[in-house]
């Protein structure tokens, strides 16, 4: 079965019992992570979280060891759960599979938009330009993935929409990490340069400006150390279920 992405989640759903299942509390964390409510490094303690849904340790391990599986969570001997945060050689890695991929998926998508699909993407648009007006940093970031994947659902190619939904994630945690204060690592503006590509239906320039505006986030980052705060776990994971 494949893994949930967050953006196929409209929250998971209690039991009649009122027991979540280990879906659900794979769900409540994945999407925690991939909305960067649990920031790169936030220690996932095994126990508090088990508290947190009541369920037994062994359950939690289990949804540890998906989580694991996926790259967003890191598991290490003596030191438990955490959420993953990516070296400079992961961060490089994510970057260039994105690159070969985005490219074809673009190309695809163009040839494929309807005058339906440029109208949803310039209402996206005008969603991150509201966010960058509010100066929402964690609602740019998620809202820069959800126009990648919106171009994917276009090119209707589930198998690359799949893969670049977790490349994304992976990427919102490198973006959390690494990018610069005041310098958001995502800029509207190349989006709409992509768009414009869009609408007069130039399939091999919406192509480039994709790797070009992959680049330029690249570029933006600053590799190094960033202090983090401490994270209210019950909170977050426990109001996931009403978001």
């Amino acid at each position: 079965m494949p893994e949930r992405q967050p953006h196929d989640l409209a929250g998971p759903a209690e039991g009649q019992d009122g027991v979540l299942s280990d879906e659900d509390i794979y769900a409540r964390l994945y999407t925690a992570i991939a909305r960067q409510q649990l920031p790169p490094g936030t220690r996932l303690r095994e126990d508090e979280i088990r508290q947190i849904f009541g369920v037994s340790r062994a359950r939690i391990r289990t949804v540890f060891s998906r989580l694991a599986h996926t790259g967003i969570v890191t598991l290490e001997p003596n030191r438990g759960a955490s959420v993953t945060r990516p070296s400079v050689k992961e961060a490089r890695e994510v970057f260039a599979a994105r690159r070969a991929i985005e490219g074809t998926i673009a190309r695809e998508a163009v040839q494929h938009a309807t005058k339906r699909d440029i109208a949803r993407m310039r209402d996206h648009l005008m969603r991150e330009r509201d966010a960058d007006n509010r100066r929402d940093r964690t609602g740019m970031i998620r809202l820069s993935g959800e126009f990648h994947l919106l171009i994917a659902e276009i090119a209707d190619n589930e198998l690359l929409r799949r893969f670049l939904a977790d490349l994304i994630t992976r990427e919102s945690l490198v973006i959390l990490t690494y990018e610069q204060p005041g310098r958001p690592s995502c800029s509207n503006h190349e989006h709409e340069h992509i768009l414009e590509a869009f609408a007069r239906g130039d399939a091999e320039g919406a192509a480039k400006l994709m790797i070009e505006h992959l680049d330029a986030i690249e570029e933006r980052l600053d590799f190094g150390d960033r202090q983090r705060s401490e994270i209210d776990l019950a909170t977050i994971l426990r109001g996931s279920a009403e978001s």
